[in-house]
Formats: structure tokens, sequence, C-alpha cells
């Protein structure tokens, strides 16, 4: 009789864990785990970034608007957006993948208009094709404007988890 195998591997790594269910605020803010995970992220020439992030609903929301933005610079302090997801949840959970990064034949022009504390526009899922610059960080925001918690005592609000991994392609 023959011994069954395993065809599901363990991937080898994992992605690295940038924010465990931090609540979003109602300004723009760094998401990432001070204690695990940096604030900002060292990226070297070529890599792309790949995120899943997953934004959980703790209570019942009945109107909200929020979002997540993956940001780069060029380590001078001037973020431009790379990806981004909104999102009008109100209860449950929801998970979006943000990627962007590499070289080679990557055209692209416009103009970083978003000022902190705004909503992407379009109010959807985007991104603009642009190479990562030298750090990258996640930011976002949540306008609740009522609901109601699962927990007496506890205000409805949304966490975010964010896990992401760093390649370079060959």
């Amino acid at each position: 009789m023959a011994t069954p195998i395993n065809l599901s591997p363990a991937a080898p790594t994992d992605g690295i864990p940038y924010a465990t269910l931090v609540p979003l605020t109602t300004s723009e803010a760094t998401l990432g785990d001070a204690v695990k995970t940096p604030a900002i992220i060292p990226v070297a020439y070529g890599q792309v970034v790949v995120a899943v992030v997953r934004l959980v609903v703790n209570g019942l929301i009945t109107g909200s608007n929020f979002y997540i933005v993956m940001q780069a610079d060029l380590g001078d302090g001037v973020w431009y957006d790379v990806a981004w997801a909104v999102s009008t949840l109100g209860q449950g959970s929801a998970t979006f993948v943000l990627s962007g990064g590499g070289v080679g034949s990557v055209n692209n022009a416009f103009a970083q208009t978003r000022q902190a504390g705004a909503f992407p526009a379009p109010q959807a899922v985007g991104s603009n094709a642009v190479p990562i610059g030298g750090r990258i960080r996640f930011v976002g925001k949540a306008t609740l404007i009522s609901g109601s918690s699962s927990v007496a005592g506890t205000t409805p609000q949304v966490l975010t988890t964010i896990t992401y991994k760093l390649m370079t392609p060959r």
C-alpha cells in the first residue's frame, strides 16, 4: 500500500506582520506595530512588495468610509501613494491585496494631489504604476458616522491587520 505524501508544503518564508488589529483613527496615521515592525520599512533597489490588508469591523457601523494607503518615498519625507483600498464596510471583514514596485518599462506620470487625511480618488481600490522608492509605510483613516457595539461598553471601530513581503525579481 502506498504511503500518502504531503502535496501542500509550507511556504519557506511567510509575510512579515506590519500591523496586528491596529484601530483606524479619525485622522490619517501610520499603522505599523512599532514594537514588532518599524513604521517605515527600508526597500532595496528593484524590490517589489505585496501586502495583504484585512479590515475587521468591531460592532455594527451604519455609516462609514475608511482607507488604507501604501506609500513610498525617496528618503526625503515626501510620500507618494503606491496602492490603496477604500471601503464602506459596515460589519464583518474585508481583505485587500496591495502591491507595487519593480523596475523596467514602468511609464507613468501623475500628480500627487492627495493631502494627508483626504480619501484617495477615485474612492475605490487603485494603484499607480511606479517603482518603490527607498522606504514604504502604510497609513489609514476611518470616518464612522454611527454604529453600535457588539459588546456593551466598547466603541465600534475598524481594526486592520497588515502582512507584507518584499521580494527581488530575478
